[in-house]
């Protein structure tokens, strides 16, 4: 019995160690697929975000992308300074702003995530296809586990970088 014990903790803990090399390995191999003449990776997240999910208020965006709402905020006039967005005020609630994808906007987007997204993928391919299926729905499961678990714990603070390698920069 206390050898199966020992199993089972050597096997999270080797767990443990391997996704603690892959989530650092994981962000350099995405920001090293970022095509050069596009937006940095967080710039590129808020306007796929405002691409899916439409008009968002300044606070949904910080939420949605893991960053500080003065982070968003910076995020939000560099992209606005370069016509790919632009901030109206909240129609009901006077204390928010509600940010848009411009039409500028959406052609960087679309252009800039898909030659993204197919560069990524290639580390995938990578993999067999029963390797991938497995690894698709480990993935979701273990997402699911861990926002669960998340949400019983009180908010850390966050970087105003979010997840990202590259140094900050709006």
């Amino acid at each position: 019995m206390m050898s199966s014990a020992k199993s089972d903790e050597d096997r999270l803990s080797q767990l443990v160690e391997a996704f603690t090399e892959l989530g650092p390995t994981w962000v350099r191999w995405v920001n090293a697929c970022l095509p050069s003449d596009a937006v940095s990776y967080v710039r590129m997240r808020l306007l796929t975000a405002l691409q899916r999910d439409g008009e968002r208020s300044m606070g949904e965006l910080a939420t949605g992308l893991g960053v500080t709402p003065r982070r968003v905020t910076a995020l939000v006039e560099a992209l606005e300074a370069d016509g790919l967005v632009e901030r109206r005020p909240h129609p009901t609630d006077r204390r928010s702003t509600l940010v848009a994808i411009t039409d500028g906007g959406l052609k960087a987007q679309q252009v800039g995530w898909e030659q993204h997204r197919a560069e990524v993928a290639q580390a995938f391919g990578d993999l067999s296809q029963p390797e991938q299926a497995q690894l698709l729905s480990i993935s979701k499961t273990l997402t699911q586990i861990m926002r669960a678990r998340l949400a019983d714990r009180p908010s850390p603070q966050q970087a105003d970088c979010g997840p990202t390698v590259r140094p900050c920069s709006s």
